[in-house]
């Protein structure tokens, strides 16, 4: 009799079992994130007061895993001038206490020098420049960024804060570079042959760079409006990151 009724029992619950799956569609989660090279970009700024140096843009991988943050990846480079200046490696990440993802990593400054040879004496005619050589100068950093799990596309942003005692090279570096403006979706047509060629007629957005407001420092030697100056010993890089595809949910077992 006992034995009667325990098979009886594990029959209504596993009917229980079926009926509950049946009744709760299982949703099963593929794909992943990726990074729009096109319309991802980045800020360089100096100073307390973020003022903005220059823009460039954002190249790269991510991959994001709101399920297991531990996974997730973050490697990226930035391009002022079509050149991989700096490039990021992430090497760990974990949340925070904030429900942010921070990704701890390799930052890694690229630097193009010529050797400069100098010998002074009676017969010096000037410097003579070497071959070219690249300095790589690499420090621990931690982005921090949002996490997200699922849907067709979105930006995020994300940070990353450097003072000029733990990095000292790159603030000097990105003193010296020449920031061109980025533009987005530029597109170039040839327009047809005529005496008023003047080139290809090309559209697209404009990126500026925002330096903060104009002030005028009235004196003797006043020569117009300035814009504000960096204050403190602060660099950031201030990532603006188109993602596309992402995690889809796949209803299995529902109407």
């Amino acid at each position: 009799m006992k034995s009667r009724v325990t098979l009886t029992t594990r029959r209504i619950a596993l009917i229980f079992a079926i009926a509950t799956l049946a009744a709760v569609p299982a949703v099963a989660s593929e794909g992943n994130w990726k990074l729009d090279a096109d319309h991802s970009t980045a800020r360089i700024l100096l100073g307390e007061n973020a003022v903005n140096i220059g823009i460039a843009r954002v190249g790269g991988n991510v991959e994001l895993d709101a399920a297991n943050p531990g996974n997730s990846v973050l490697d990226l480079n930035i391009d002022p001038a079509g050149g991989k200046l700096i490039t990021f490696k992430s090497r760990r990440a974990t949340m925070n206490r904030d429900g942010k993802l921070e990704v701890r990593g390799d930052l890694a400054l690229r630097r193009i020098v010529r050797e400069v040879i100098l010998n002074p004496g009676e017969d010096y005619y000037g410097p003579v420049y070497g071959e070219t050589i690249v300095q790589t100068v690499t420090r621990q950093v931690t982005f921090v960024l949002p996490v997200r799990d699922r849907g067709e596309k979105t930006e995020i942003t994300a940070e990353a804060r450097i003072y000029r005692e733990n990095f000292p090279e790159l603030f000097a570096a990105v003193h010296d570079v020449n920031w061109q403006p980025v533009v987005l979706d530029k597109a170039c047509e040839m327009p047809p042959p005529s005496e008023g060629y003047a080139g290809a007629s090309c559209t697209g957005t404009v990126v500026e760079p925002d330096r903060g407001p104009a002030f005028a420092q009235v004196g003797e030697d006043y020569h117009g409006f300035e814009t504000a100056r960096p204050k403190g010993n602060l660099l950031t890089i201030d990532l603006k990151l188109h993602l596309t595809g992402g995690y889809r949910e796949h209803v299995m077992g529902g109407n």
